[in-house]
């Protein structure tokens, strides 16, 4: 948090601003967190209606995810070398 920022001028504003500021951390970790979750609760659900269609999903998915992640890699390791 920023010393310049304004939390309000009285004893109560600071408290309540310091619940706020919580509260939107809080929901900002438990949305990276359960939002992941989520998707593969969903993707299960699907897949034990629609397993061969559930097996090529994901298996689109780990090339996509692959090919990204090479990618990232081979962009750290240039950076890395300096080109």
């Amino acid at each position: 948090m920023m010393q310049d920022e304004d939390l309000g001028k009285t004893k109560l504003d600071h408290v309540l601003s310091y619940i706020a500021i919580g509260a939107m951390e809080f929901l900002e970790f438990t949305s990276i967190l359960f939002l992941p979750l989520l998707v593969v609760q969903q993707l299960v659900i699907y897949g034990t209606n629609h397993p061969y269609k559930a097996i090529l999903l994901l298996l689109v998915l780990l090339i996509v995810v692959s090919a990204y992640l090479a990618h990232l890699l081979k962009s750290r390791k240039d950076k890395k070398n300096g080109r």
